[in-house]
């Protein structure tokens, strides 16, 4: 047998590719083994690596731009009046089963009466949080867990966005 790549006598044998080759052209593995060229990735795993860096920076901007809830956030679904319900008149044999919306009848609907107005006592505002700053923490990401704008929380503490701050120090979150 000859080596691979040249006329003389193959004194090795490739333990990757398996090719017979002298020790002209190799030492543990054969030269075409070791060429750089070989040892890129292929078209689709570059791809796939790049598609995935792709997906990788979108879901993050995303989660910069639209943060998941935090502690103190209310929910847009869940602030209904469950104390709501439709009036219903009795049309026909007036039993229950047969009663219909209000506005559904051709009858005009009763005038309703006065009812003496009372007020509530006044409700206390709720009383500001008090943070303490941890290492790390800006005015932007207190602000934006808070749901405040950082200039906003800021002047609220006698601050500006200059002022610096230092793990321990106390913020007050006006509520």
């Amino acid at each position: 047998m000859s080596c691979y790549s040249c006329e003389r006598e193959d004194t090795l044998r490739c333990s990757r590719c398996g090719n017979d080759y002298c020790s002209d052209h190799g030492s543990t593995l054969c030269a075409s083994c070791l060429d750089p060229l070989n040892a890129t990735p292929s078209t689709s795993a570059f791809r796939i690596a790049l598609g995935g860096l792709l997906v990788g920076s979108v879901l993050a901007l995303w989660l910069i731009i639209r943060p998941p809830s935090v502690p103190g956030e209310t929910s847009d679904l869940i602030q209904s009046d469950p104390s709501a319900t439709p009036a219903l008149t009795p049309q026909g044999s007036g039993s229950p089963s047969t009663a219909t919306p209000v506005a559904a009848t051709n009858t005009p609907a009763p005038t309703p009466t006065e009812a003496p107005v009372t007020t509530a006592p006044a409700e206390a505002p709720p009383e500001p949080i008090e943070y303490v700053v941890q290492e790390g923490d800006t005015w932007n990401s207190i602000a934006l867990a808070y749901g405040y704008d950082a200039a906003t929380l800021a002047a609220a503490n006698g601050y500006d966005l200059e002022h610096v701050l230092h793990p321990g120090d106390v913020l007050v979150i006006p509520q």
